[in-house]
């Protein structure tokens, strides 16, 4: 019965890789940053703030990881089934690259706190931050009515 049960969990766990291979190099890049993202933070919050490891914000982070894939994956079950998985993709690269840039000004902004005097790291953050917002659609424009989304989505759940 054992055996049966594994066998089947293992036919499901080809048939769903079989099914997302197209997506293999995005779901490493997520991991990836993700990976970067915690170990950043993780260090500049032993070595630079005194923090002890925090089981509740290292779960939050893998939980995040875990909605980008699940958005993700939708995303590219959607296109597929609606017979446009090139538009799947198109769409899966805009938001990984969502991903990478917000996590990237988290990565640089721990780095910054690891090494404050290194200007090129400086540098990196100023440009991210700051001017990339400028070149980015919507991105601007986002930042200037975050704390209006963050006060909409509140008042939604209340």
């Amino acid at each position: 019965m054992i055996d049966t049960i594994k066998n089947l969990i293992a036919t499901g766990c080809s048939l769903l890789a079989a099914y997302f291979y197209p997506l293999k190099d995005i779901v490493f890049v997520i991991f990836f940053i993700f990976l970067l993202n915690c170990l950043f933070g993780l260090v500049a919050g032993l070595a630079v703030q005194g923090e002890k490891f925090n089981l509740k914000k290292f779960f939050r982070c893998l939980l995040e990881t875990l909605v980008f894939y699940g958005v993700v994956l939708s995303i590219y079950v959607v296109g597929e089934k609606m017979g446009n998985p090139d538009g799947a993709l198109q769409c899966i690269s805009g938001v990984v690259y969502a991903i990478i840039y917000f996590y990237s000004v988290n990565i640089l902004r721990n780095a910054n706190k690891l090494l404050p005097n290194s200007k090129t790291i400086h540098f990196l953050y100023f440009l991210l931050s700051f001017e990339a917002i400028k070149k980015i659609p919507y991105l601007a424009k986002f930042q200037e009515k975050k704390d209006e989304v963050a006060a909409e989505l509140n008042k939604e759940e209340e």
